[in-house]
Order: structure tokens, then sequence, then C-alpha cells
């Protein structure tokens, strides 16, 4: 029996299935269908079983026995007749199966051969056929705090190997930007929201990137990072000045204040002190400073002008901000590079030239010359440790390898560059439109920035007094903008701060009774059905709270190490109120902190209204 027919009818429901490319395609002439021993389809794939002969059925359930959490996210390595991904949605309740399949004509196979429904029906399944690896990644975004697990189909992964690794390179990488993200939480969390609270006063009257949005249309821009390429480019900085939008990282201000140049935008986005050591002694005015709300407060000090924001990428901040005129967001990629080039593209420019984004450590180096990472490694030298341990720590320290180069040669990178190459990656294939190129010949490369030679740039057309007239334009708006502060109908901001300071020391008191309760359940002073109860009644009101995402922003470390069983032993299913306990004091704990930080705040935003 044919079965593409009724299977078809739920595919014109489907968005993430190419309709036209199956109707299309034919089944491979190596896929045969049969008859099970229990009598429900089986395949083989070029002469290998897909399915058991057997029972397919119980065959399926083995393949899932390690998806155990409810919530897990199960990625299938092909589909097959989808038996393993039916036992999958099964077993675990609110689990998401992603089905990935490269071949649109075994999909057809399997449309053919068996009733589909239970996964062509299901809003717990995402189908990834027929597309790069790399989508996967765009798909695994929206899961970091879930457990992943992967199922392999044994004849399809072999028929397709090259791919599938590919796959398991994108997983990789996934796993760990999400612990690079996790332990950037767990170290810097209350660092970003003192550093929020203290710039309340700044928020009041301040104005967003959106002022300068696109108002630098096809305009070329040079994107400059603080690589040791970034030397190459700075003894022609004031020639390229006059044919291209200059915006720099904080980490390249020093060195390009020693070629005696001014950037036109300087961004700065790190929440550490030491970080606005970058900025020592330095002459920023006329400098358009783009940061955003939780960088350390050191920096708006030395500045002249009032900064642009972009929006906070953190709940306190995007509710704060509501009473602002902050707006536009930057992409942030764990570097300051990644907000750079992003505020590039925001502006309108094109094409974004980028130098000293080496993501690597051409003839190991580190740093450009005269960054401050440079200059306190000569300053902190002695004789038994001289400027070289420093560079040679900072070298080795996470594990060095090597990749190939703008030169069709080689360089070391590391695992932390390896994130941010994958943002730039991905980004390029997000914005096809933003021509960007890169002008580190010793640089790693990166795909979707190709290597241009310095000449290029040279060789535009000057353009220095448009762009000098459009950026007096983005600061007569932007002032017009901070003038503005909280009119127009929006809430004055030590109000919103007020209410925000009252639902936090309410859910710091439901936090308090939770407590009270696990603890009393396990001294047996309270029967297990009333302590469900009550702790039902506490987890109601919490999730009904408007702004619980603010509290729990600071507890989403602990959240994903329950939900990914990192800490299994802690949170076994022996004590089951551990994770409740877990929960509430890190929640607890976290609304405290907000509360006392949110208070010290509260007298300069009144007195800045």
């Amino acid at each position: 029996m044919n079965y593409y027919a009724a299977n078809r009818q739920l595919l014109t429901a489907r968005a993430d299935l190419p309709l036209a490319d199956i109707d299309n395609s034919r089944v491979p002439p190596d896929f045969v269908s049969e008859t099970s021993a229990g009598g429900v389809p089986t395949a083989r794939l070029a002469g290998k079983l897909m399915h058991s002969r057997r029972d397919p059925t119980h065959e399926a359930e083995r393949l899932v026995e390690s998806c155990t959490d409810r919530a897990t996210v199960a990625i299938f390595y092909g589909l097959g007749l989808g038996y393993q991904v039916e036992q999958f949605l099964n077993r675990c309740a609110e689990g998401i199966a992603v089905v990935i399949e490269p071949e649109v004509s075994l999909l057809r196979a399997a449309l053919e051969t068996r009733n589909l429904e239970p996964l062509l029906d299901n809003q717990r399944v995402e189908f990834l056929v027929g597309q790069d690896p790399d989508a996967l990644a765009l798909t695994l975004r929206h899961y970091e705090h879930r457990p992943v697990r992967t199922v392999r189909l044994r004849s399809v992964y072999q028929r397709n190997q090259d791919y599938y690794q590919r796959l398991d390179a994108v997983q990789q990488q996934f796993n760990a930007r999400r612990d690079i993200n996790s332990n950037t939480l767990r170290r810097f969390a209350g660092v970003w929201i003192r550093n929020l609270s203290r710039n309340i006063p700044l928020l009041a009257h301040a104005a967003g990137v959106s002022v300068a949005a696109e108002r630098f249309s096809n305009t070329p821009a040079l994107m400059l990072a603080a690589g040791p390429s970034l030397d190459l480019v700075l003894p022609h900085i004031e020639a390229l000045r006059r044919r291209a939008l200059i915006i720099a990282v904080d980490t390249a201000a020093a060195a390009l204040a020693a070629a005696g140049v001014t950037p036109d935008l300087l961004v700065v986005v790190d929440p550490q002190w030491w970080n606005t050591r970058h900025l020592d002694r330095l002459q920023l005015n006329g400098v358009i400073v783009v940061s955003e709300s939780s960088t350390h407060p050191r920096v708006f000090r030395l500045l002249a002008t009032p900064p642009l924001f972009a929006a906070s990428l953190f709940p306190l901040g995007r509710y704060l901000e509501q009473s602002t005129p902050v707006s536009g967001t930057l992409g942030a990629g764990g570097s300051v590079s990644t907000s750079a080039w992003d505020l590039a593209r925001v502006l309108g420019c094109r094409p974004i030239y980028c130098a000293g984004l080496d993501l690597g450590f051409p003839q190991q180096r580190t740093h450009c010359s005269g960054s401050f990472f440079e200059e306190r490694a000569h300053t902190l030298s002695a004789r038994t440790r001289p400027a070289e341990h420093h560079a040679f720590a900072y070298l080795h320290q996470a594990d060095p390898y090597p990749v190939s180069n703008n030169s069709n040669g080689r360089v070391l990178t590391d695992k932390r560059m390896e994130i941010y190459h994958w943002w730039f990656a991905n980004q390029a294939k997000i914005h096809r439109d933003c021509v960007s190129r890169n002008l580190s010949p010793g640089g790693a490369r990166i795909e979707g920035f190709p290597f241009a030679p310095l000449d290029e740039v040279l060789a535009l057309p000057e353009c220095r007094r448009q762009i000098d007239s459009v950026l007096a334009e983005v600061q007569s708006a932007a002032a017009t903008a901070a003038a503005a502060g909280s009119d127009g109908g929006r809430q004055p901001l030590s109000d919103r701060l007020e209410a925000l300071i009252s639902e936090l020391q309410l859910i710091d008191r439901l936090c308090s009774q939770g407590l009270r309760t696990v603890q009393r359940a396990r001294r047996n002073q309270l029967a297990p059905r009333a302590a469900v109860a009550q702790l039902d009644r506490i987890d109601a009101e919490l999730r009904s709270s408007q702004n619980r995402d603010i509290a729990g922003f600071m507890v989403q470390d602990v959240l994903s190490g329950i939900m990914r069983g990192d800490d299994a032993q802690r949170h076994s299913s022996a004590d089951p109120l551990s994770s409740s306990q877990a929960i509430y004091d890190a929640l607890q704990r976290s609304a405290a902190f907000h509360v006392t930080e949110l208070q010290r705040a509260l007298p300069a935003a009144r007195s800045s209204e």
C-alpha cells in the first residue's frame, strides 16, 4: 500500500518540510520495503536493514533508552520509517524531536511506505530535510537549557557519514558555546546586575542605536578589532579613514590613539573594571561611543557626551528600558568584535572590512602593538617573568590547535576563538546581503568573510565629507532623543523601579514559604499530599509574576543543571524535594540581591528625572 497521498495532506501544514522538493523526488532504487515478522513495514537500504525484520518497535525502544528526561531534545540522524521518533515521543512527554534527513528521496520513501501521521501532525517534531548541517545550530539555540541526546540510525548514518560527522561538529560547537555561556553567566550575572543598577540614572536620558540605523546605507565601514594583524592596517589608517566609516572596539582604542586617529564610533560592552583601562588617558571628544547598560560605570564617567545604548540583552535591562528612548539591538557572540560588526550591519554599511579580526594567534601573538593587554604584559614583566611569559600563558591556557588561515597556511586558535568564529560564519549565512571582507592575511579563515587585500580598500573613492555629515546627523538625533527622556507617555523610571522592587520582595517571601514547606515535609511535619498542594500554590504564584524572568536570570545555571541532569547525585529521585529546594534557594538569593541593588539606585533615579 502506498501511503503518500494520505501523508501528503499533512505536509501542507508544515513549514519545515519542502513540499515541492518532496513531490518531485523519487524513492531511491536501493530502497526496498518489506514486511516484518510482526506484520509492520520495515525496509532495506543498499541491502542493509533500516529497522529490525522481527520487531521494529521493540528495536526503536532500545534506540531511545538514553532519553530519560521528559524534556529531552533528541536529534535523530536519519528518519528511516520513523519508529524511533514515535517511541521517543511516547517516552518523553515534553520532548522535542529534531529529525535530520539529508536526502529528500529517503523522506519520500518513508512517506510512501508507512503512515507517518503521528509525526507529521505533532508540533513536538521538527524536520531539517536537505539542509546544510549548520542549520542545526539555529535550531539548538532555542534549547540551550534542555538535555540533548543524539539517536543515530546506523544504515542511514553510514550512507551519509560525512554529512552526519559535520552535524557532530555542530553539536560539539553548541555544547562548547553552552558551557561557555553557562560559565559566563555564573561568573558575571551579579556584575551585570550591579552595573546595570548603577547605570540607571544614565538610562533616564539615553538614546538608542536605532537613531543611527541605516543612516550609512552602502557606505564602506572599517571594523577594527585588536588582533595582531591590526598592525598591518594602522600605517594606512589616515588614508583608510577618508574612504570608510571607522568603527573600533575598545581593546583597539589605545593602538588607534598611538597612530593619531580617532574612530568615528567606539564599541564598549564589557562589564569588568579591568576592561575600562583600555580607555585610560584617551581623548574621546567627538567619538560616538556605543555601549550597553550593563557596561562598567567607569566607562561613562570617562565620556564627554552620553553614549548610544544598544537594547539590553538582560531581563532587568529590557524592563527598565521601557521607560526610556533606548531601542535597537546588537548581536552578542561573546566578544566586543561581534557587537562592532553587527553595529556596522545595523548602520547599513556595505561592504564591511574587518581588520584585527584574526580569531587566532598569527606569529604566536595575541594582540596588536600598543593595546592595553600588551602594555600591561610589559608593565608586569620582571627578570624571571618577561613579557613573553604572559603571552605564552595566554596563548596556551586554552589548548591551542591549528586551523586554516587566509593565506592558505595554518594559524593557532583555541576553543574561545572557535565560538566567535562560529558566530561570524553563522551571521554571514543569516545576513547574506551584508558583504563582509577580512583584511587579516594570517588570521583564521571565516566562511562568508573572504580575505581582501588592503589595496582593495585604498582603491575606494573618498567619502569622508559625506561620513562626517551623517555623523553630525546621528549626534543631533541622539541629543533630541536623550532630551526627550521619559516623555511620550512612558512610565517614569523611578515608578517602574518601585513596582519592580515590590514584586521582587514578594518573590522573596514566596521562596521563603517554599523553603519552609520543603523543610517541614522532610521532617515529616507535613503530609506529602499537603506539601505538594502548598508547593503547587507557591509555584503558581511565582509563575503569575509578570517579571519572574528578572529574578530567574541569576537562577538559569541551577535550572539548566537540573534539567540536563548535570547534578544527578544531588537531585536524585530518592529525594524529589531537592530540586525544589535548590530552585527556591537560588531564586530567593537572586530576588534579595536585585532588591538591594535597585534600592540603592532608586534615589539617583528620582533625582535624574
